[in-house]
């Protein structure tokens, strides 16, 4: 057999190949197109409870048109994500289709404290941003509460909305964070923010208050509460003393 041979052979099965490739497809985007959703199914990927299956069916059924028998191929994915992205609680979401089913899974957002003030209380995560109290996840936050510096009206969601407000939630993350990565994970019951900024911690074993000042200078602070705990309290009596302060540097100041 000869080279011309060959590549003659060669090239009716490439197109052959092709051929076949394309049937398939044809009829694979022909299946498609006859194809009407039967079913949608939700999942989570997280184990907060701030919104359920039902709060997303009836967010959709609100926004976007009826699902079950309409094509497959003609649902708009990026309009439910987007919908479902616009919910307060929900970090994002992830739509897609196989044969008859729609698949949405969802992912919520994580608080790293819950936040009072004189009025109304919210939520934050760890990116600063703000969203309303919803439903009942069954967990317990970091209580944040009295003074704070965020005049944000009831029901906002979103970051801080003054400079000022975005450089105060800034230092609490990063005090949220050291104490949940250190030692102090679960050692304060809420964080009391005074009139004149300074943070006041209050632990959930004792009657001490430890006046801290501003969230900053984290190692010294805690170091000093720690050394409280380690050299002062032993040799007193529970509750000897009412208040603690660290917010001056090298100092620890007790008072009855």
């Amino acid at each position: 057999m000869n080279k011309t041979v060959k590549y003659l052979l060669l090239a009716l099965l490439l197109m052959l190949l092709c051929f076949v490739t394309v049937m398939v497809s044809s009829k694979a985007h022909e299946r498609r197109h006859l194809t009407t959703c039967k079913k949608v199914e939700i999942s989570f990927r997280d184990t907060l409870n701030f919104v359920s299956e039902d709060d997303i069916r009836n967010y959709l059924k609100k926004d976007c048109p009826v699902f079950i028998g309409q094509r497959i191929d003609s649902i708009r994915l990026h309009e439910i994500e987007k919908v479902l992205d616009s919910r307060s609680a929900i970090l994002s979401s992830q739509a897609w289709t196989s044969d008859s089913v729609l698949y949405i899974s969802i992912t919520q957002r994580e608080p790293v404290a819950r936040m009072e003030t004189s009025d109304h209380a919210f939520y934050v995560d760890d990116r600063g941003f703000i969203f309303p109290i919803q439903g009942d996840c069954g967990r317990e936050f970091p209580l944040v509460q009295g003074h704070l510096p965020l005049y944000e009206p009831v029901g906002y969601k979103g970051q801080p909305s003054s400079e000022k407000g975005r450089e105060w939630m800034d230092g609490m993350l990063r005090m949220l964070e050291w104490m949940k990565r250190g030692k102090w994970d679960g050692r304060f019951k809420k964080i009391r923010v005074e009139a004149n900024g300074d943070l006041v911690l209050l632990p959930v074993e004792g009657k001490e208050s430890f006046i801290f000042g501003k969230a900053e200078e984290l190692a010294d602070k805690f170091g000093k509460i720690d050394q409280y705990y380690k050299r002062i309290r032993p040799v007193m009596e529970e509750g000897y003393y009412s208040t603690v302060n660290v917010k001056y540097k090298g100092q620890i100041i007790c008072r009855k």
